[in-house]
């Protein structure tokens, strides 16, 4: 098994479309992207695309104690280094973002108040199309999204849809990114 960073650089050289760096985001970057969230009146927890789990990091100390926290992520790799790294903290699922309504009824999770993604933006349509209209469903119910670019311009054509705002820039990442959301 390898240890996180040479996963994510390997999974990168692999599939440079899904894995859209050579290396995991910094705590500047996960500090950013929850930014604002009142995490008191957070209970439910959904994050696409996690990767090595370094915005899980982030969200585990800060949420409260029963705070329920779903990982969903596509590579097989990956699921098997997030249960190894968080055990019970967490519920690893390894299934596609689009999937996410038909996890969350697995798991019996009826309301979510944060969505973290770290996917890119680079999605087939289908998967984007599904996904999309999930997340709008979610936070028009108030859920908080938050996500990550490299390249805004282009990002806000694909998040067109949806009520988009900047949330932070964050120079210390490499690359450096920029976070977006809904509130």
């Amino acid at each position: 098994m390898m240890n996180g960073k040479l996963q994510f650089a390997w999974n990168f050289l692999r599939h440079p479309v899904r894995n859209a760096s050579l290396i995991p985001s910094s705590t500047f970057a996960s500090k950013a992207m929850l930014q604002g969230i009142d995490f008191s009146a957070v209970h439910t927890v959904v994050e696409l695309g996690p990767g090595t789990g370094v915005f899980t990091e982030e969200i585990l100390k800060r949420c409260k104690p029963g705070t329920k926290v779903l990982l969903i992520e596509l590579e097989q790799d990956y699921v098997t280094l997030l249960r190894k790294k968080f055990g019970t903290r967490v519920v690893v699922e390894n299934a596609s973002a689009h999937l996410l309504d038909t996890v969350l009824a697995k798991y019996g999770m009826i309301k979510v108040d944060l969505i973290v993604s770290g996917l890119p933006f680079s999605l087939p349509y289908e998967v984007k199309e599904q996904l999309f209209a999930s997340l709008h469903a979610h936070t028009a119910h108030g859920a908080h999204y938050r996500f990550f670019t490299y390249n805004p311009p282009l990002m806000k054509r694909v998040y067109a849809n949806l009520p988009i705002q900047k949330i932070s820039f964050v120079p210390r990442n490499l690359p450096p990114l920029w976070v977006y959301g809904i509130n």
